[in-house]
């Protein structure tokens, strides 16, 4: 046989062997996980599903394909070592190339999932997303959650060089005190994490107008809003004297009418970011006598 024809015959078995493995294991996890998202969805009522966003399809590629690439360069180390033994150079070589590369997929994979922090590429996170809220798959647990159980979301996006894609990161909190987690282990994360944003804030901006009316003051982030201005670590911006508001660079920043930064917080690590600057221009749009715009 051909040192050719050995290198596909490997080839095709193990594209086959990752391409069944792989097929199996989506079709009997995503079968069950959407059952169960659906019957939790009924239960709280959130409607009809929209889309599902699974993680875990990349985990199980990833495995499939490990346990594909391992068994194939196994099975070719012994041939390799026979093809040698017995002077047959021209298949022994070959054979040996073809076993180093497929060992080196394995630890290549490894490799990966070592830099995410686990075992393998991939998550073990599904979430199915629902007219009126989202229910979050990990490990086996299923949680259902109606927009209104939202509190706050903290968006963080990080682009370790400006010829690389932003990774970014949701960070849920809940009314009831749980965190939800969604990062680029999500396939279309940001797509996600901006309707999260979008539902979250159409609640949060009515509630802190309504307080701000009523003369309260609003916490959002390291931020208060109130009936005299905006204030952040002793510093205050009257509202009369604001300027812009807006988020940039991975900074939430407030100025004044001089253009001045008087305020400024990573957005990283700002709750409700997006509420917080809709809220600011609301308030000044009411002072100014201005209808109120949704930007």
């Amino acid at each position: 046989m051909s040192p050719r024809r050995v290198r596909e015959r490997a080839r095709r078995a193990a594209d086959d062997r990752a391409r069944r493995a792989d097929d199996r294991a989506r079709r009997t996890a995503d079968d069950r996980t959407d059952r169960t998202a659906d019957e939790r969805a009924a239960q709280r009522r959130l409607g009809a599903p929209i889309r599902a966003f699974d993680a875990r399809i990349g985990r199980r590629r990833a495995l499939a394909w490990l346990i594909a690439l391992g068994v194939a360069g196994l099975f070719l180390i012994p041939a390799a070592a026979v093809y040698l033994a017995s002077g047959d150079l021209w298949l022994g070589v070959p054979a040996t190339a073809l076993a180093v590369a497929y060992l080196g997929g394995v630890t290549w994979i490894l490799w990966r999932g070592s830099r995410s922090g686990g075992g393998l590429p991939g998550g073990r996170q599904a979430v199915r997303l629902y007219e009126s809220g989202l229910v979050v798959t990990v490990r086996g647990e299923t949680a259902a959650y109606h927009w209104d159980d939202l509190a706050s979301v903290t968006v963080g996006g990080v682009q370790k060089a400006s010829h690389r894609p932003t990774r970014w990161r949701f960070t849920i909190a809940t009314t009831s005190g749980e965190t939800i987690e969604l990062d680029d282990d999500l396939p279309d994360v940001r797509e996600l994490g901006e309707k999260i944003v979008a539902e979250v804030t159409a609640r949060v901006v009515p509630h802190a107008l309504d307080r701000i009316r009523a003369g309260e003051t609003v916490r959002i982030g390291p931020f208060a809003a109130g009936p005299d201005g905006i204030e952040k670590d002793g510093e205050r911006v009257p509202w009369p004297a604001l300027g812009d508001v807006g988020i940039g660079n991975g900074v939430v920043y407030v100025r004044t009418h001089d253009g001045l930064r008087a305020m400024a917080a990573v957005a990283g690590g700002t709750p409700n970011a997006v509420a917080f600057v809709e809220v600011c221009r609301q308030v000044r749009a009411l002072r100014s006598g201005e209808d109120p715009v949704h930007r």
